[in-house]
């Protein structure tokens, strides 16, 4: 089963977006999403501790309303878990963890995955996500295995950005990879 689903950037923010039935560019502010999302959605923090400006950190507590669960990123190692502090946002608010292996690179699914306990359409994994229905299977990485996900990423999104750089009129380097990562 394939669940549509992207990673939209949301008032400068990581926002996914599964089951949605608007375009994705139509989604610019928290604003806008309230407005837009249906009952059929499911809308996911990700990695939201992880430090970066595309992470939602404090932001979320300001946007919980809309979420209907954060994730439990494969990002992580023994010693460098930023996932701690998102399972502790997700028992305190009730919302369920997700778990996810991202999609930037090949070898990064299958890290982290989330069983889900339903029959096996959109509808009944939604709502057995919604109800708490979710054991998320998860090894840490090495810290090795970590930097080179991270170094990889940040040679492929340079070069996307060089490319663009140097050839006007292709897609700016953010619509790439957007377009292109699948969690």
């Amino acid at each position: 089963m394939l669940i549509p689903g992207a990673e939209a950037t949301i008032e400068g923010r990581h926002v996914l977006l599964y089951n949605f039935d608007v375009h994705v560019s139509a989604i610019q502010t928290f604003a806008r999403l309230r407005r837009f999302k249906g009952p059929d959605w499911l809308v996911v923090a990700p990695h939201p501790f992880f430090p970066a400006p595309s992470s939602l950190g404090k932001r979320l507590l300001d946007e919980i309303d809309v979420f209907d669960a954060i994730e439990w990123s494969h990002f992580y190692t023994p010693k460098v878990d930023f996932n701690r502090k998102a399972a502790a946002l997700a028992r305190e608010v009730g919302l369920p963890l997700l778990g996810t292996s991202g999609s930037h690179l090949a070898r990064q699914f299958g890290t982290t995955y989330s069983l889900v306990q339903g029959e096996p359409t959109v509808a009944c994994v939604l709502s057995a996500i919604r109800k708490h229905q979710v054991q998320i299977v998860s090894h840490p990485l090495t810290l090795r295995a970590m930097t080179l996900i991270a170094a990889e990423i940040g040679l492929r999104d340079g070069w996307h950005r060089a490319k663009a750089a140097l050839r006007p009129g292709l897609s700016p380097p953010e619509r790439v990879h957007d377009a292109l990562h699948l969690h």
